[in-house]
């Protein structure tokens, strides 16, 4: 029975230590973390970060599990990764004196914060960018400025000595983020300066031939957006290119030798003088600028710009401290070109004109002796003008300067003289028979 009693005894000594294994076995390893990271678990070290009203936080607790392994090289079990700041402040401090980058150990003692400084780049980066500037012709308001934006970049280096030192002197791990700004080359300032209406000035083309029109649209095409640089020439012939055929000109009516005739490019002297005026209106300097044979109706007398390839042009200076640009419209009924550029402020000008020595043509009759015209006339009552008759006159052409409405400069444009020029009709000379009633 002892015997027995003894077995039974020891039996149940052994079961009761196989249960009590796993639990002594938690226990060890419990007492082996505590040695090696005595408050692993508790270390509530924030650090917090602000931007511009936005706030972003890094917790140690949440990065202790992500923590990696580094591989450096120095006394790792010296100093305790995650125990009192004490020990971390001295590990810290320990690895900066050997020479590890201040980025890196404190990568090491919070893990992932280069990681988190990372995501709070990305978040308030900002990439400098110039203004820029859109053109529409066809609007009220031409140019569209959209403005620079002014880059922004977080300032690393000063944000990790900012962590380092508060840290290592015990200070509030509070910051706001540290940034550079990167100013763009091109301000909406840069665009202000050279798109202010200078000058503006239409003319009429609703009685044109469609011909004609073409002409006129097709040479305000070549014109539309010319950018003229200060103290830099304009020319209309080399901006508009010859008035061929092959350039897309078609024939329309020219003046030649004070007659009006067919020839490539007819109506773009219109499209000249309107930019003559436009341009006299934005104050620039003239070089060049032709008057015609005879009169034309579509500009005031005096004023108007004819221009011929290789041998006649319209040429001016940009006087102005910045660019000049040119914006030409076309509709059915009338053209119009704008120059922008320098503000004019407080000058305006004005174009005037002065007419004399006006003499009026007289008639010449002619008689179709030779019969030279039967295709226009046969019969001695019939009669076609040969030649329609120019008034003879002068014409002085003037800019008015104005300051504050005050007048300050007349300037003299041109003396144009017109040679009066007689009508000539021609009769025919066959005479008519009577018809006799049957």
């Amino acid at each position: 029975m002892l015997y027995n009693y003894y077995k039974n005894d020891k039996t149940t000594h052994i079961t009761h230590m196989k249960k009590l294994i796993p639990c002594l076995m938690c226990v060890v390893f419990l007492l082996v973390a505590i040695s090696i990271n005595p408050v692993y678990a508790y270390i509530p070290e924030t650090i917090e970060f602000s931007y511009n009203g936005k706030i972003f936080n890094y917790n140690l607790q949440e990065n202790i599990k992500q923590s990696s392994v580094f591989d450096i090289n120095y006394e790792i079990n010296k100093y305790k990764r995650f125990s009192t700041k004490e020990e971390r402040v001295t590990l810290l401090k320990h690895m900066v004196n050997i020479g590890i980058e201040k980025s890196i150990a404190l990568d090491y003692i919070f893990p992932n914060l280069n990681k988190k400084i990372n995501q709070i780049e990305k978040n308030i980066s900002v990439v400098a960018k110039d203004a820029d500037l859109k053109i529409n012709s066809n609007k009220q308001n031409v140019f569209n400025i959209i403005p620079e934006v002014v880059g922004i970049n977080l300032n690393k280096n000063k944000l990790i000595n900012d962590i380092y030192n508060n840290y290592i002197n015990n200070k509030e791990m509070k910051f706001d983020i540290p940034f550079t700004k990167t100013q763009p080359t091109i301000t909406k300032e840069s665009f202000a300066k050279f798109t202010n209406l200078r000058g503006d000035f239409s003319t009429d083309i609703s009685s044109s031939s469609k011909d004609r029109k073409h002409n006129i649209k097709n040479a305000l095409i070549s014109l539309n957006k010319t950018t003229i640089l200060p103290n830099e020439t304009f020319s209309f012939n080399k901006t508009v290119g010859k008035r061929t055929a092959e350039n897309g000109y078609r024939n329309a009516k020219i003046i030649v030798n004070n007659e009006f005739v067919e020839g490539v490019g007819g109506g773009v002297c219109q499209v000249s003088s309107t930019l003559y005026n436009s341009a006299l209106l934005a104050g620039l300097e003239i070089l060049e600028a032709n008057k015609h044979s005879k009169q034309v109706q579509y500009v005031n007398y005096g004023f108007d710009a004819m221009v011929n390839f290789g041998s006649s042009d319209l040429k001016f200076k940009n006087n102005t401290n910045e660019k000049i640009i040119i914006i030409t419209n076309f509709t059915s009924n009338k053209i119009r070109i704008r120059i922008y550029g320098e503000n004019l402020k407080n000058t305006s000008y004005k174009l005037t004109n002065e007419i004399f020595n006006i003499h009026q043509p007289s008639e010449e009759i002619l008689f179709d002796e030779n019969q030279a015209y039967l295709d226009k006339i046969t019969y001695e009552d019939e009669f076609f003008y040969l030649k329609k008759g120019n008034v003879g006159m002068d014409i002085k052409s003037y800019r008015e300067k104005y300051e504050n409405n005050i007048l300050v400069n007349k300037e003299i444009l041109r003396h144009d003289k017109y040679t009066v020029q007689n009508t000539i009709k021609v009769f025919g000379t066959k005479k008519r028979t009577e018809e006799l009633c049957v």
